[in-house]
C-alpha cells in the first residue's frame, strides 16, 4: 500500500482503466478536507474503484465565472501532497478521527492516490474537455473500449454551469456526453441540472451523501473559497486542513498569510453581501409595520445573533412606533433567570422546547403583542467539528391571538446554515432568517392601505 501520493506527469497512471479509476479535477486553492470527502463519497458508492487521480490545475481558469488562482502552483501542489499523505498518519488528519469515532474506516486509505500535473506543461488555459480527451486517448487501446466512459467526479455547481454556452458549447457537450460519466456530488441546497442545451443529457450519477457519517457529511459544505475566507479573517485552520499543510502555509507565508492568499478579503466581501441582505429585509419589515393601522408592539429576544436583529430594526427611522424592547440572553444563567428555573444537567441550551419556553416567558413578562426569539449556535468550527449544532438556529414567533381557545399563535422554524461559516457570518444569517419569519407573519395584521 502506498502512503504518499504519486505525482505523475501523464493524464492517468499505469494500469488504469475505465472501471477502476476515478478522476477528480481540482484547482486546490487551497486543497482541503472537502477534496478528500468528495472522493470518499464516490468510493463508497463505487466499490470497484481502486485508483483516484486528482487532475491538478495550472491555475489558469477557462471558466469565465472563476476567479484567478491566488496561491502559487508549487504551494498548491505541496498542500495537496500534505492532504493526501495525512490519510496514513496516526495524527494530524481530522477525518480519520471522525470515521474512527463512527466505527468505520476511510476507503481513501485503501486505494492508490495520484496527482496528475500534466497541466503544468501548459502555460495557458486548459479546458476540462481537453483533459477528458487526453485521458480517453491514454486509456483507449482497442475498439472495445471506445464506447466506455471515464469516471469524472464533480460538484453539482459545475454541472449546472455547463448550461452556459460561455463555458461549454453544444459541440463540447456532445463530446462530454460521449466520453465521460459524471459522478455528481450534490451541493447543499442546490438542485442538479438534468437537461442541457437543446435537451442534451449527460450521463450522470448523483451520489448519495447519506453514505457518509454525519460529521463527515458536513464537509460537503466546505470549499476552497470558504478556506480562503477563514484565512483572511484570521480563523484557526485545523477544521479545514491537516496539521502538516498548516505548518507549510506558515513556513511559506508566516504572519503575512492572509495577505498572500487573498487579493482582497473574500470574507469581508461576503459580510458586505450579508449586511446588504439584512438591511433589505429589515426595511421590508419596517414598511410592513408602518402600513398597519395599529402596528403590534414587538419584543425581540436573541442569543447568538448578539443583538443584530434588534439593531437592524432600531437603526431605522420611526422604529419606536413598533419596537417595544429587546434582550440578548447569551449565557445559560440569563436564560435560566428568564424562564425562572434551572437548566437540567442533560438539558440542551439549544433546542426547540427551550426556545419556545423563552419566547413565552418574554411574552408574559412584557406588554408585547408579538415576541420574536432566536436561539442559535454561531461559533466558528473547531478542529474536530465536535458539535453538529454549529450553524443551527431555532426561531420562535409568538403573537397574541383573537381566538378564544388559545391566547397565542406560535410559529417555529429551525435554520441550518453552513457549519463552516464564521461566527460573524452566522450571526447575520440568523438575523436575516428571523426577520424573514417576522415578515411572513405580519400579513394577517390589518393595514391602513386599501387593496
Amino acid at each position: 500500500m502506498q502512503v504518499k501520493p504519486k505525482i505523475i506527469e501523464s493524464p492517468c497512471p499505469e494500469n488504469a482503466d475505465f472501471q477502476n479509476t476515478l478522476f477528480v479535477p481540482i484547482t486546490g486553492n487551497p486543497a482541503g478536507y472537502h477534496h478528500l470527502v468528495l472522493a470518499e463519497l464516490a468510493l463508497r458508492q463505487r466499490p470497484e474503484l481502486l485508483k483516484v487521480v486528482y487532475l491538478f490545475s495550472n491555475g489558469h481558469h477557462p471558466d469565465p465565472f472563476k476567479r484567478s488562482v491566488t496561491l502559487p502552483k508549487d504551494i498548491r501542489l505541496l498542500l495537496i501532497q500534505d492532504l493526501l499523505a495525512s490519510l496514513h498518519l496516526d495524527s494530524g488528519n481530522r477525518l480519520n478521527v471522525i470515521v474512527d469515532q463512527a466505527g468505520e474506516t476511510l476507503r481513501l486509505r485503501q486505494v492508490e492516490l495520484f496527482v496528475s500535473i500534466i497541466e503544468f506543461q501548459r502555460d495557458g488555459q486548459v479546458r476540462l474537455l481537453d483533459n477528458v480527451k487526453n485521458i480517453r486517448t491514454a486509456l483507449v487501446s482497442d475498439r472495445e473500449y471506445k464506447s466506455q466512459r471515464i469516471q469524472i467526479l464533480v460538484g453539482s455547481d459545475l454541472i449546472n454551469r455547463m448550461q452556459d454556452p460561455q463555458i461549454f458549447s453544444k459541440a463540447d457537450m456532445k463530446e462530454m456526453s460521449n466520453m465521460a460519466e459524471w459522478l455528481v456530488v450534490p451541493r447543499p441546497g442546490e438542485r442538479v441540472a438534468e437537461s442541457f442545451v437543446e435537451g442534451l443529457s449527460l450521463k450522470q450519477k448523483i451520489l448519495d451523501p447519506d453514505l457518509l457519517p454525519i460529521a463527515l457529511k458536513s464537509y460537503l459544505n466546505l470549499s476552497s473559497t470558504i478556506i480562503r475566507r477563514a484565512v483572511s479573517c484570521g480563523q484557526q485552520l485545523p477544521a479545514y486542513l491537516p496539521d502538516k499543510a498548516i505548518e507549510h502555509l506558515d513556513e511559506h507565508f508566516g504572519s503575512g498569510l492572509s495577505k498572500k492568499t487573498t487579493e482582497f478579503s473574500e470574507w469581508e466581501a461576503r459580510i458586505q453581501e450579508f449586511d446588504t441582505e439584512l438591511l433589505e429585509i429589515s426595511r421590508k419589515v419596517s414598511r410592513q409595520l408602518f402600513e398597519r393601522k395599529n402596528p403590534p408592539k414587538i419584543y425581540l429576544l436573541e442569543t447568538s445573533a448578539g443583538g443584530r436583529i434588534a439593531g437592524s430594526l432600531i437603526g431605522l427611522p420611526g422604529s419606536s412606533k413598533f419596537v417595544l424592547g429587546s434582550q440578548v440572553a447569551y449565557a445559560n444563567s440569563i436564560k435560566e433567570k428568564l424562564i425562572d428555573r434551572f437548566l437540567g444537567d442533560h438539558e440542551s441550551s439549544l433546542s426547540e422546547e427551550l426556545t419556545k419556553e423563552m419566547a413565552l416567558a418574554a411574552m408574559n413578562n412584557t406588554e408585547a403583542d408579538l415576541v420574536l426569539a432566536e436561539n442559535g449556535m454561531a461559533g466558528p468550527p473547531d478542529g474536530n467539528l465536535r458539535s453538529n449544532k454549529n450553524g443551527v438556529c431555532h426561531l420562535v414567533l409568538i403573537k397574541k391571538s383573537e381566538m378564544t381557545e388559545s391566547p397565542y399563535q406560535q410559529f417555529y422554524e429551525v435554520i441550518q446554515e453552513n457549519p463552516f461559516f464564521t461566527k460573524h457570518e452566522h450571526q447575520i444569517r440568523f438575523a436575516i432568517s428571523a426577520l424573514e419569519l417576522l415578515s411572513r407573519q405580519l400579513d394577517p395584521y390589518p393595514t391602513s392601505v386599501s387593496h
